[in-house]
C-alpha cells in the first residue's frame, strides 16, 4: 500500500496542474461575495503553496454557506501565490515582506477582521458541505461556547482528529488518528481539551480578550492549544462539532515535516511551563486514558451506558418515544451517554444524527450483524457509574455479561411496561383461561429479572405497586416526559376521528385495538356522526392497510402528525391489552385533543372522566365518542382539563429531576 506521503506528493502535483491552468487562462478570475456584516471572518495564513491555497479557495467558494469575508496574509511568498491572489476578488490582503509565520499571521489577520466568529483554517484544507454553519450554530447555540473544531481527515480517508486530547506532561493526542472517521465514537458532539488550528472557530471578542495567539509560540504549533486552556481560564468552553468536515493534507503548508516536529517539541516545553498547575488535573498520558481523556472534564461527569433495542424513532410507538426522552433528559442533566442498540442496530437518519448533535455517543454497526455486547464492554470495563437496560428481553441478554465483567456495575433496570401484565391479558382476549398459579408464574419470571437489578424504574404507580407487592423495595416512577404542543382549531373547525399508533408486528395491541374499534364501534360513530376515521402511524401490516375506505383513511407515517391532531374532533385509544403507559394518549391531549378511551388506558394514567371520556363495552364508548364529538361544551371542558393534566404531571424538569435521582443516589 502507498505511503501517506506519497499519496500527497500526488496529490500536490495534481494540485500544482489545476493553479497552473487557472493562472494561465486569462478569462479566470476568482470572485467571492461581499457582506456588510460577515458572521465569520475566514483567515488565510499562506507562505508559497500556491497550489494548497487555490485548493482550500475554490472549496470556501462552493461550500461556504453563512455570511463571510475572507482575510489572507501573504508572509512574502516567493512563488505563484502572488499571480493567484492577484486574480482573487473581494478579498481582503495583508501582505508581509518576510514569513513571519502562522501564528503572527493569524494575530494580524484577526486584527482586520469585521466578523463576529474568527475562522482561522490552514490553506492546506479542502472545506466540505455545511462546514461553516455547522461550526457557526455550535458556536452560537452551545452555551459557554467560545471556539468549536471540526472534524479533520487526511486525503487518504483516515480520521486526523475528532477533537485533540491534551496529556498532564502537555504532549497531546488527536482523538481517533488514523480511524475510520465515521465510527460512532467520533461522530457526537462533545467538549474537548482543544482542536487543531488547522480548522478552528473562535468567537472574536473572546480570543482577543484572551490575549490572541501568544508570541511565546511563534512561529507555529501549541498556539491553539494555549488558546483553548485560555478559553478555559475565562470561563468558556471548547466543542468538537463532527458535522463540520474538513480534508487535511497536514504539514503540507510547513517548510518539512522534520521542522514540524522540532517546533513541536520547543513549543510543548513552554506551554508545559506556562500551565504546570492546570495540567496536574489532566490524565497523564497512557492507552487507557484515552477514553476518559476525549471529553474535557470527563472526571467530573457521571457517564451512563444505556441498552435499548435500537436508535429510538418516536414514529414507531412502542415506548420509543419515551426511550428518547429518556436520552434526551440523561444528556441535559450533564451526562455523558452512550446508548448500545442490542436488537437492531441499523443507524437511522436522521435520528442518529439528532443524538449525537445532543452529545449522546450513539452506536451502530457498520456492517450487517448485532454489535456484539460483550466485547464492547470489556474494552470499556469500568468505565460507565451506571447501566440502564431497558425492556426484559434486552435485560435478559445481558444481565449475566455485565456481572461477568463488572460484577460491582450499578445496573438500573426500566421495566418500560410489566410485560406479564400485557401477555396475560392478550391470552384471556384469544379465549385461554388462565389459573391463578399460572398468572403468578407469568409474573414472577419477570419478577427474577427485576431482583438482578439495583433500580428498577416503572411508567406508573399501577406497575410500581405491582413491583412492591413482589418485594422489591427500590422502584421510582419515571413516565414520560411531553411538551405541550397545542394546536390552534378549535371545535367547529375540526372533524372526524383520529388514531394514532405504529403497526410494526402481528398480533400486538395496535393491531387489535383497531380491528376492535372499526369492527364493533366505528358504524355506529359513523352513522351519528358521518365523521371518518384516519388511521395514523408506521404499518408493516397490509392487514390494516386493507381496512382502507371512503369512510377510513390509512395514511402509514407521516411527517408532521401535528396537522392530524389539529383537523380531527377526537382521538380514540380502544387499546384491550397492553402494558407501561399510553404514551400517543398523552401526545393528543398535550396537542389539545379530547380523548376516549378504554377502562384499562384510564387505569394505567388513574385518569377520571374529567380529563377523558371511558368506554368500557362497544356501545358505551361508540355513546362517548358521539357525545364528545357532538357536545361543544363537553368538548372544550376536555381539551382544557387534558391540557392541564399533562402540564402538571408530565413536565420535562420533573421528568429530569427523577432521571437524575436514579443515576445517582
Amino acid at each position: 500500500m502507498e505511503s501517506r506521503e506519497n499519496q500527497k506528493e500526488y496529490l500536490r502535483m495534481f494540485l500544482q496542474e489545476k493553479v497552473t491552468i487557472f493562472l494561465k487562462n486569462q478569462a479566470s478570475v476568482m470572485t467571492f461575495p461581499t457582506s456588510e456584516q460577515p458572521d465569520i471572518s475566514i483567515i488565510l495564513v499562506v507562505y508559497n503553496k500556491a497550489e494548497y491555497t487555490y485548493q482550500c479557495l475554490e472549496t470556501i467558494k462552493a461550500h461556504a454557506d453563512v455570511p463571510y469575508e475572507i482575510i489572507i496574509v501573504d508572509n512574502g511568498s516567493s512563488d505563484q501565490t502572488s499571480a493567484l491572489l492577484s486574480k482573487v476578488e473581494n478579498v481582503t490582503l495583508v501582505k508581509n515582506n518576510e514569513n513571519a509565520g502562522f501564528l503572527k499571521g493569524c494575530n494580524q489577520g484577526a486584527n482586520v477582521a469585521r466578523g463576529k466568529w474568527l475562522l482561522f483554517l490552514n490553506n492546506d484544507t479542502q472545506i466540505m458541505p455545511g462546514l461553516l454553519s455547522s461550526l457557526l450554530h455550535t458556536g452560537e447555540t452551545t452555551p459557554q461556547c467560545a471556539a468549536v473544531g471540526g472534524k479533520l481527515i487526511f486525503p487518504d480517508g483516515k480520521l486526523q482528529e475528532a477533537g485533540s486530547i491534551i496529556w498532564s506532561d502537555g504532549s497531546c493526542l488527536g482523538y481517533g488518528r488514523d480511524d475510520d472517521p465515521f465510527k460512532p465514537e467520533y461522530s457526537y458532539l462533545k467538549e474537548v481539551d482543544f482542536c487543531s488550528g488547522a480548522c478552528l472557530l473562535v468567537k472574536t471578542e473572546i480570543f482577543r480578550q484572551a490575549g490572541m495567539f501568544d508570541k511565546t509560540f511563534a512561529p507555529a504549533y501549541y498556539e491553539e492549544a494555549d488558546l483553548c486552556m485560555n478559553i478555559r481560564e475565562l470561563g468558556y468552553k471548547v466543542i468538537f462539532q463532527p458535522a463540520a468536515v474538513a480534508i487535511h493534507y497536514e504539514f503540507g503548508s510547513s517548510s518539512s515535516m522534520e521542522e514540524a516536529i522540532a517546533l513541536q517539541v520547543q513549543n510543548r516545553t513552554a506551554f508545559v511551563g506556562k500551565w504546570k498547575k492546570q495540567l496536574c488535573k489532566f490524565y497523564p498520558p497512557a492507552f487507557e486514558n484515552i477514553l476518559y481523556a476525549r471529553e474535557h472534564g470527563s472526571r467530573q461527569k457521571y457517564r451512563v451506558l444505556v441498552v435499548d433495542d435500537r436508535i429510538p424513532v418516536a414514529e414507531l410507538g412502542s415506548g420509543f418515544p419515551r426511550s428518547l426522552s429518556i436520552l434526551d433528559g440523561l444528556a441535559e442533566a450533564g451526562f455523558q451517554v452512550t446508548l448500545f442498540p442490542l436488537q437492531i442496530p441499523q443507524k437511522v437518519e436522521p435520528y442518529t444524527y439528532r443524538l449525537h448533535q445532543k452529545g449522546i455517543e450513539a452506536f451502530f454497526n457498520t456492517i450487517e450483524e448485532k454489535l456484539r455486547f460483550e466485547e464492547f464492554l470489556e474494552s470499556r470495563k469500568h468505565y460507565y457509574h451506571a447501566v440502564w437496560i431497558s425492556r426484559p428481553h434486552n435485560m435478559t441478554e445481558v444481565v449475566d455479561v455485565i456481572k461477568k465483567v463488572n460484577p460491582n456495575q450499578r445496573i438500573i433496570y426500566d421495566a418500560e411496561a410489566l410485560y406479564s401484565d400485557r401477555e396475560i391479558l392478550q391470552l384471556e382476549l384469544n379465549g385461554d383461561r388462565l389459573s391463578e398459579k399460572e398468572k403468578r408464574e407469568m409474573v414472577k419470571k419477570e419478577m427474577e429479572l427485576i431482583y438482578q437489578a439495583d433500580a428498577v424504574v416503572t411508567v406508573s404507580e399501577r406497575e410500581r405497586q405491582t413491583i412492591i407487592r413482589n418485594g422489591f423495595k427500590e422502584v421510582e416512577v419515571l413516565a414520560h416526559s411531553v411538551n405541550l404542543r397545542v394546536t390552534p382549531n378549535g371545535f367547529g373547525e375540526r372533524q372526524d376521528i383520529l388514531f394514532v399508533g405504529g403497526f410494526l408486528a402481528s398480533p400486538s395491541p395496535n393491531e387489535d385495538a383497531i380491528y376492535y374499534f372499526v369492527r364493533e364501534i366505528f358504524e355506529q360513530v359513523h352513522a351519528e356522526t358521518g365523521a371518518k376515521l384516519w388511521i395514523v402511524g408506521t404499518n408493516y401490516l397490509d392487514s390494516i392497510k386493507s381496512l382502507a375506505s371512503e369512510r377510513i383513511i390509512v395514511t402509514d407515517q407521516v411527517d408532521d402528525v401535528g396537522e392530524y391532531y389539529n383537523k380531527c374532533r377526537v382521538f380514540v385509544v380502544p387499546t384491550r391489552y397492553a402494558a407501561g403507559i399510553p404514551i400517543k394518549l398523552l401526545e393528543c391531549m398535550a396537542h389539545g385533543v379530547p380523548a376516549v378511551v378504554t377502562p384499562l388506558i384510564s387505569e394505567q394514567l388513574g385518569l377520571k372522566d374529567e380529563v377523558v371520556l371511558v368506554g368500557n363495552t362497544p356501545r358505551v364508548f361508540s355513546e362517548k365518542v358521539v357525545s364528545c364529538y357532538s357536545d361543544k361544551n363537553m368538548w372544550n371542558r376536555l381539551r382544557q382539563n387534558g391540557i392541564n393534566y399533562v402540564k402538571n404531571n408530565f413536565h420535562a424538569d420533573q421528568f429530569k429531576a427523577t432521571l437524575k435521582k436514579l443515576i445517582k443516589p
